[in-house]
């Protein structure tokens, strides 16, 4: 395994994991302005109010960096922890594309077929 410290790669891991904290938080706001219903029931009890929504999604990244920080640091002692990062950022890329699906009402095997046609084109 390539060893990363916080100061270089953890930072592709921060900006990876703040750019889908942002999408999370618009995808959930357009969804539940849309209609949708929020799973999560600290976010759902805060949508009424957009600070209090925003602000959440605010604090959860913030401590979300610092968990990628300190796997990052972790790893020195346990070099398992340097799995941790890229595993937190696909975890927090998940509702963005859950999201996406419910917005765009595109199911996953169109996404899987259109996805498909895009990589391999028919001649």
């Amino acid at each position: 395994m390539i060893k990363m410290s916080a100061k270089t790669g953890g930072l592709k891991y921060v900006l990876a994991f703040s750019f889908f904290s942002v999408l999370d938080a618009l995808t959930t706001w357009a969804g539940v302005k849309r209609g949708l219903v929020e799973g999560n029931p600290v976010i759902a009890s805060r949508v009424s109010n957009p600070a209090l929504f925003f602000g959440s999604f605010t604090l959860f990244t913030i401590l979300g960096i610092a968990v990628i920080f300190l796997s990052l640091k972790l790893e020195e002692r346990v070099q398992a922890m340097g799995y941790f990062p890229p595993l937190f950022v696909l975890l927090k890329a998940l509702p963005v594309v859950n999201n996406a699906l419910l917005l765009t009402g595109t199911t996953p095997l169109q996404l899987a077929l259109t996805t498909a046609s895009l990589l391999f084109p028919h001649p």
